[in-house]
């Protein structure tokens, strides 16, 4: 089948990458330390998550944590399989956008299985500042900090936003 060919090529590259990344992080970067790369604005990093994205979760027992992201994952890549199917093989953004959100989730799946947790290490932050307004009577305070994140993620998060697009596109 020629649209499983997209997947079969595009999928192992970002798992490639991703764990390349993140073996440089763990060979090169000590647990919780930083490199800034861009002064107030990007570090590398090396942290560990266990939860979901923005560490979602992370609190939960890990009797019940991983097998719920195992279960989660899955039920996700069965969703990508079958939807995989339904798009027809001249839908090219659909099908690229699928293989990279697959490359992801394997990705950020196998570490799990293998680490137990999420390798991250691409920080993104301005002046380590916080925000603190009052609106309409209403405190918001919140830093101005994007949380760490990888390869696999950065795949995943493209993938969903070309996915969306290819889709708007699609007249159905």
């Amino acid at each position: 089948m020629k649209k499983t060919r997209i997947l079969l090529i595009i999928s192992p590259i970002i798992l490639v990458l991703d764990h390349l990344t993140k073996w440089i992080i763990i060979q090169k970067v000590p647990l919780g330390s930083k490199i800034v790369v861009w002064e107030n604005f990007f570090d590398i990093v090396h942290t560990r998550n266990t939860g979901a994205a923005f560490g979602i979760l992370a609190d939960w027992s890990h009797e019940w944590r991983n097998p719920f992201f195992y279960l989660v994952s899955a039920i996700a890549v069965a969703f990508l399989i079958y939807f995989l199917r339904q798009i027809e093989e001249n839908q090219k953004g659909a099908l690229f956008s699928i293989s990279l959100i697959f490359g992801g989730a394997l990705g950020n799946l196998s570490d799990r299985i293998f680490r137990g947790s999420v390798v991250d290490f691409l920080s993104f932050h301005w002046y380590d500042r916080s925000v603190d307004w009052n609106l309409f009577g209403l405190r918001v305070n919140f830093d101005l900090i994007w949380p760490a994140f990888n390869v696999a993620d950065s795949a995943i998060t493209v993938g969903v936003f070309w996915l969306l697009i290819a889709m708007g596109k699609i007249k159905k």
